[in-house]
């Protein structure tokens, strides 16, 4: 016969209250299950945990070199090798300009000196004419009692002769200088071929190429590993959130089994037991229980 709420009337209270009891049996079992596997999942996450942080420490370091790189060696030498290029392309503009300069003078120098050499040799013939054809032959000497003496020549004609022999030094000077000059313009147009300055454009274009290489390697290693530390950083604030979650359930199942084996504790030996029920315990093996239930509430209990 069943009452109005659909339970059999029939039924006494120790059989209910044993039914009860099995309930409670079933229901901390399951809730020992959770708390075994969510114990499980939580150490899980702990060591997912400090996986990520190890990810984060590393992926810090690495942006700290890369960052310390560009900033102590990559960009102060960057620097330094576009304004090497430009003095090498300064020093290519002035040495084409000296070539042209070297080259201009050259040519000038070697005419004068040809010019010079002419006017040399026509001041030569000039003396020579001058000599053999105006100018008297020396007179003759002659011997006095106290020895030979040369009889001079007339004031007119030694002045002419130093006026020819002066003339002909000086082209001789000039045209000297002016052997001189050339001789110094080839010299510095040799100096000028072997410092071959343009030879440092090639140079000074390759070291500007392969810093800039190395500038945009580490420039891109500084935003991979800024990336990388962003990307680690929300993964760990993701395990610690998932971690609290887990740790949460955890205790709340370990605080379940706990009031659990509680109840049943306290419906099989508490004080209000009335003597008349004769509950048997025996149906939900409370040793067993209570032995698990006491490990796991005190493992709960540490935790917390």
């Amino acid at each position: 016969m069943a009452d109005m709420a659909g339970n059999d009337a029939s039924k006494n209270p120790e059989t209910k209250i044993c039914e009860k009891l099995k309930d409670i049996k079933n229901e901390k079992k399951a809730s020992d299950s959770l708390y075994t596997a969510y114990g499980t999942k939580r150490d899980s996450k702990e060591i997912a945990r400090g996986y990520k942080i190890c990810c984060l420490d590393k992926a810090k370091a690495s942006y700290d070199v890369y960052q310390d790189l560009m900033s102590c060696i990559v960009l102060k030498n960057y620097k330094k090798v576009g304004i090497i290029q430009k003095n090498v392309d300064e020093y290519i503009k002035k040495d084409d300009e000296l070539e042209k300069l070297i080259n201009e003078s050259s040519k000038l120098i070697n005419e004068l000196r040809v010019k010079m050499n002419e006017a040399n040799n026509a001041a030569c013939v000039m003396v020579n004419c001058v000599k053999e054809c105006i100018l008297p032959p020396k007179p003759k000497t002659t011997k006095g009692k106290k020895g030979a003496s040369e009889q001079e020549l007339p004031d007119d004609i030694s002045k002419v002769s130093d006026l020819l022999t002066d003339i002909k030094d000086k082209t001789t000077t000039l045209t000297t200088k002016g052997q001189n000059a050339f001789n110094g313009v080839v010299n510095i147009a040799g100096i000028q071929t072997f410092t071959n300055t343009g030879g440092l454009k090639g140079f000074a274009s390759k070291l500007v190429d392969t810093v800039k290489i190395f500038n945009d390697c580490i420039a891109e290693n500084v935003k991979s590993t800024e990336k990388d530390v962003s990307t680690y950083r929300d993964e760990l604030n993701s395990i610690v959130e998932e971690l609290a979650e887990v740790s949460c359930t955890l205790y709340s199942e370990g605080s379940k089994v706990k009031g659990l084996y509680e109840t049943s504790k306290f419906i099989c030996e508490g004080e209000c037991r009335e003597e008349e029920l004769e509950i048997s315990c025996e149906c939900v093996d409370k040793e067993s229980d209570c032995n698990t239930t006491e490990h796991m509430a005190k493992q709960t209990a540490n935790e917390d």
